[in-house]
């Protein structure tokens, strides 16, 4: 699905990131969640899983009551607007194995709805990665037939897969083969304006409950995002080699 917008990013409590907005601090906040991302992972995960956030939130109505109806409301409107959602979960860079952890819990958390939408719903066709159009020609028996249920690229010389899937019918027929592309679903490329966090498809249902579920914890890498930004550049370096509490 197109991206056209993000949600689930929070704006920052005031009195904690409000000095970030503009110049000098938007690149002093850059790079505190580029820290973030590279040291914090592991204990970040581990409050939010041993619910540290709930803790936040009762001290913070407005944030957890008032924004939450607000981010709700635009979530939902992910069943007929299409753009992607930021989750407070990290997204895995090659450079550093333990983002890893971040994709890991959303395999763990995500569970599918096996409402078919992602595979009957018209449009402009689905890439068949490296490795695809073999592995599907090979269980279906047929070449021949897979390029008729496809198109090849002029450019990139990939075969497109017509949508809504031919291998749908009240389930995927050829799961245990399925494209990357179905398998990695509903992850999505990282937005640009979140570059560190997973990012989700807000036309899937499940993300969209999982989306719901895990918005407390942005309280969490907000808080992460202050204490970095406020050690001050000369401290920055050494203090994300402490535990964030």
């Amino acid at each position: 699905m197109a991206r056209e917008r993000s949600i689930g990013r929070s704006q920052p409590a005031a009195g904690e990131l409000s000095s970030m907005r503009s110049g000098q601090g938007d690149e002093r906040l850059k790079n505190a969640k580029f820290l973030c991302h590279r040291f914090c992972p592991p204990s970040c995960l581990l409050d939010k899983s041993l619910g540290l956030h709930e803790r936040m939130l009762e001290v913070r109505p407005h944030w957890s009551v008032q924004r939450r109806e607000e981010q709700h409301k635009r979530i939902d409107l992910g069943e007929k607007v299409p753009f992607d959602i930021a989750l407070p979960l990290p997204a895995k860079d090659r450079g550093f194995a333990e983002t890893a952890i971040g994709v890991e819990l959303f395999r763990e958390l995500f569970e599918c709805q096996h409402c078919g939408r992602c595979c009957s719903t018209p449009g402009a066709g689905l890439v068949l990665e490296n490795g695809d159009f073999e592995r599907i020609a090979g269980f279906i028996g047929s070449r021949k037939r897979l390029k008729s249920l496809c198109r090849r690229d002029k450019d990139s010389g990939c075969w497109i897969l017509r949508q809504p899937c031919p291998f749908y019918d009240r389930g995927c027929t050829i799961y245990s083969v399925r494209p990357l592309t179905c398998f990695q679903y509903p992850l999505h490329p990282p937005l640009k304006e979140m570059p560190y966090h997973l990012a989700v498809d807000a036309f899937c249902p499940a993300a969209r409950k999982l989306a719901k579920e895990t918005l407390g914890w942005w309280i969490i890498c907000e808080g992460n995002w202050a204490k970095l930004y406020g050690s001050g550049r000369e401290s920055l370096k050494g203090a994300v080699y402490r535990r964030i509490p």
